[in-house]
């Protein structure tokens, strides 16, 4: 009877061993719900992203584009630009100018505290007096002892004094002689002394070494200044100044552009600061040094009429020219609007360029007149300023949000 009972208890056991695959065979629909979703939103996070755009603005043509050999970036500067810092040093105890003043040559900018040197400068001047009044002496006392021994030989042939007041009148003459070469000696070094004195009296008074334009002031009164090798900028410098009657532009030209200039070459200059306007200039020298950081030399470009209103550090473009632009061609303006090439691309049989407007794409048709070295000239296209995408790829849609980052970035 105990038998039957535990076969009954036996069968009424569950064994949870025996159905594994039951239980996977229930859940694994939740997983893959699970990686259908991690799916969808890795998806929607990789479509959402903005993509990064590099783009350029549509531009107006140059005058004189069609004549231009090549261009080079650069800045305003002046043939004659100096810091001006005193030669001694001292304490600054006044600053004649302003920035902004026109100084002539020779004109007092800063003045330094001269009571030191005008002390040494007077006990120059007492020494040089004593050392007069001693080489007066000393003339006096050799011109005595000449006469003493002209007397003494005339006797000592008359055979009055003995041979020996003769030799000794002879030795005074020597020494008295000596002695005023040494007086003479120390006249002129006392003379030079008082010459260094007034030099380090008239450096207190700092004047400018060019006409020009004080374009910084880099101290004021009461600053103690030191005179400096000025390596580095504005190190012991009391102003700048600047020659604004000898303004060029430094253009940075690329080694391997190099054998493509040449000196007197014409050119045309475009200042940031003007950019409808046109300035004539040629080629007046070529640094012969290498910035080997960059790969580039600097080529100096000289106006031929220096542009009113324009300062040193403006920047600036340069056109090298195959040959020099008729004056009346900088005034005309060519129609045409210019691209990068790579910005125009085939689309359903017809040009078109994809511009950015308010952080969206849209697709513009455009019209090509002509490819002019790395652009191209726009017949039709988008108004000037514009944004269109540099070397646009497939992954552009009208309306897709993208990121801008300008042409050299």
């Amino acid at each position: 009877m105990a038998e039957a009972q535990a076969q009954k208890l036996a069968v009424l056991k569950i064994d949870r061993a025996a159905h594994p695959r039951r239980k996977l065979l229930r859940r694994w629909p939740l997983w893959v719900g699970l990686a259908v979703v991690l799916a969808l939103v890795v998806g929607m996070a990789v479509v959402g992203r903005a993509p990064s755009v590099r783009v350029a603005e549509v531009r107006e043509a140059r005058p004189g584009e069609q004549q231009t050999e090549l261009s080079a970036a650069g800045y305003v500067s002046s043939r004659r630009r100096s810091v001006i810092a005193p030669q001694v040093a001292g304490r600054l105890v006044e600053v004649a100018v302003d920035e902004g003043d026109a100084v002539e040559k020779g004109q007092v900018l800063a003045r330094l505290d001269d009571r030191d040197a005008r002390v040494m400068a007077a006990r120059s001047r007492a020494e040089l007096q004593a050392a007069s009044q001693r080489l007066a002496a000393a003339r006096a006392t050799a011109m005595r002892a000449r006469n003493d021994l002209t007397r003494a030989e005339q006797l000592a042939r008359a055979q009055v004094i003995t041979r020996a007041s003769l030799e000794e009148a002879q030795a005074l003459a020597r020494a008295s002689s000596a002695e005023e070469l040494a007086a003479v000696a120390q006249l002129e070094a006392a003379r030079e002394a008082a010459r260094a004195t007034d030099l380090q009296l008239s450096h207190t008074v700092v004047r400018a070494p060019f006409a020009g334009t004080v374009v910084r002031k880099l101290a004021d009164e009461g600053a103690v200044l030191a005179p400096a090798a000025l390596e580095q900028e504005n190190i012991g410098g009391i102003v700048e100044l600047v020659d604004l009657g000898a303004l060029e532009v430094e253009a940075e030209v690329s080694e391997e552009q190099l054998p493509r200039i040449e000196l007197g070459q014409p050119a045309l200059v475009f200042l940031d600061a003007y950019p409808d306007q046109a300035f004539v200039a040629k080629v007046r020298s070529v640094r012969p040094a290498i910035d080997r950081s960059k790969a580039t030399a600097d080529v100096n470009v000289a106006f031929e009429e220096i542009p009113p209103g324009v300062l040193p550090d403006m920047g600036a473009r340069v056109a090298f020219l195959k040959e020099a632009v008729p004056e009346e061609a900088l005034t005309k303006q060519d129609a045409a609007l210019r691209v990068p090439a790579s910005a125009v691309v085939r689309n359903g049989g017809e040009s078109v360029v994809w511009v950015v407007q308010d952080g969206k794409v849209k697709r513009q048709p455009v019209q090509v007149a002509e490819k002019v070295g790395d652009e191209v000239a726009l017949a039709q296209g988008p108004e000037p300023g514009t944004q269109v995408v540099v070397s646009p790829d497939g992954s552009l849609r009208p309306g897709r949000k993208v990121k801008v980052r300008t042409e050299g970035g």
